[in-house]
């Protein structure tokens, strides 16, 4: 009877489908009050989904969710946090401009009769943070705040809502060392008050600090439960890879066809020494022609604000940047899109535009190389054509809008649109991000022969797979800094994320 008022969340046989899909088959899991529980995985491993099941956001599941033993199926988000469950997502939900206090009433202001009572407010925000070990000043504007704080405030206002069970999703991912510790002692008081906390996070290494158990989700199924103090590292790896792991890699290496490296030894492209406050730091690497550099790194660990400095959309602190021999200056992405250098972002939708036909979204990075006075349609559907052929975009309809493409055919267009005309450097961005395996082969094939052509070509990926597939060497980012730079037959999936 004891371990049952421990417990205060089971899921038991908990499956869900997307059609005729399984996205989660037969989940077992359970939350004990006052427990920090660890729930690690790949990405597509099953992690978001069921959270987000527990949350309230998704309600057509076979099986059965039990709170403090009782049977419960949430209708909404509001329904599981009536029942207590609040969750933080990884992308913080706060108003910037308005106060502290304003943030932690945003969905319940205090009111004398019609009037907002401010006074009481601040008053009622300042007690609810000194009661959570916060020493906030509840009147400081929200957006001069560190990002920890952000984080913690964010926290305390699902808590201040009713919550006694807190889902943290990636709540790490944006910290510096200093606020992640805070952040664990902030979860260690929370603990003390006998809240309980669902910890999902790419991070092995905090898992490992502020946990007391630990989860490893594949492929839609939990694997094992494991307490915290009785495993390491490289056990999570192993589990979360599976006996597959080496398979896959296997089959990944035989696909990868045998390029002659074109050029060997010509540096195309390098960074020294790159630094941006806060995001990175003393990053180095040089890519020559006909080779892929891959960059591995979970969300947060700084591979992104590297890519944006990369293409002159942010400008990096301190180190230099050579293409071709001539260290430039990239104040923004027109100067270096006019030095050669193409970007496909990791949302391809922030590089299309959806309402716009197929052939325009190909050539609007190259409209001034195919207009004189007045722009040139037919050239314009003429080069788009030959893309859409190169890339094998189905259907290929130059006049289709791009909204109602798939998501695979979306992916080729922001290729296409960068290779009307070969750039001296390409940077790949998540390139197959949420699209489906066969979609998945089609892009990799298009980058290997881009590479066959001697384009050099710098990939960012949170995907081992796609590192292993097509990439010549790789360097781990984590946390702003380069951990591990693979080749041969150390470039592994194991080694990967061992060093992420």
């Amino acid at each position: 009877m004891s371990d049952i008022k421990k417990t205060v969340i089971q899921l038991q046989n908990v499956t869900k489908r997307y059609g005729k899909i399984k996205v989660l088959d037969s989940i077992q899991f359970d939350l004990r009050k006052g427990e920090v529980h660890g729930l690690i995985g790949e990405n597509g491993a099953g992690k978001s989904t069921t959270m987000k099941l527990l949350a309230g956001v998704y309600d057509d599941y076979d099986g059965e969710l039990l709170i403090n033993g009782k049977s419960k199926r949430f209708k909404s988000p509001a329904d599981a946090q009536n029942n207590g469950i609040g969750m933080v997502y990884q992308e913080l939900s706060i108003f910037r401009h308005l106060s502290v206090a304003e943030n932690l009433f945003s969905r319940h202001l205090p009111h004398v009769s019609s009037i907002v009572s401010w006074k009481q407010m601040n008053g009622q925000a300042q007690k609810h943070l000194t009661e959570l070990g916060l020493d906030i000043d509840v009147k400081e504007t929200m957006g001069n705040l560190p990002v920890g704080n952000q984080q913690m405030i964010e926290i305390a206002k699902v808590i201040f809502s009713g919550a006694d069970v807190l889902i943290l999703d990636e709540p790490t991912s944006a910290l510096s060392p200093p606020e992640t510790r805070r952040l664990f002692d902030f979860i260690s008081t929370l603990k003390e008050q006998g809240r309980s906390i669902i910890f999902i996070s790419h991070f092995l290494e905090d898992v490992l600090a502020v946990t007391d158990r630990i989860s490893i989700f594949k492929n839609g199924k939990k694997i094992e439960t494991l307490e915290t103090q009785q495993t390491d590292k490289q056990k999570l790896v192993g589990l979360m890879i599976g006996t597959e792991g080496k398979i896959l890699q296997q089959l990944y290496k035989e696909r990868r066809p045998a390029i002659p490296k074109l050029n060997a030894g010509e540096v195309v492209f390098s960074v020294d020494g790159l630094a941006k406050r806060n995001d990175f730091s003393d990053v180095s690497f040089s890519i020559s022609k006909g080779e892929i550099l891959g960059i591995f790194g979970f969300m947060g660990a700084g591979q992104i604000g590297l890519a944006r400095c990369l293409f002159g959309a942010d400008q990096a602190d301190q180190g230099s940047i050579t293409l071709k021999g001539k260290k430039i200056k990239l104040k923004n992405t027109t100067l270096a899109r006019n030095a050669g250098i193409a970007y496909v972002p990791e949302n391809r939708h922030n590089a299309l535009m959806l309402q716009q036909e197929v052939f325009k979204n190909i050539t609007l990075a190259h409209l001034h190389n195919l207009k004189g006075w007045i722009l040139n349609k037919k050239t314009e559907i003429k080069v788009a054509a030959t893309q859409i052929r190169n890339l094998k975009i189905n259907p290929p309809d130059l006049f289709l809008p791009v909204a109602a493409l798939s998501g695979g055919n979306q992916q080729k267009v922001v290729l296409g649109k960068w290779l009307t005309q070969l750039p001296d450097l390409l940077i790949l961005n998540e390139p197959t991000r949420g699209i489906d395996i066969g979609a998945k082969d089609e892009v990799l094939s298009i980058i290997q022969d881009l590479r066959a052509k001697g384009v050099p070509i710098l990939l960012i990926t949170s995907e081992p797979e796609i590192i292993l597939a097509v990439a010549d060497r790789a360097f781990v980012m984590s946390r702003g800094r380069i951990t591990a730079n693979l080749s041969g037959i150390e470039l592994t999936k194991e080694n990967l994320m061992q060093h992420a």
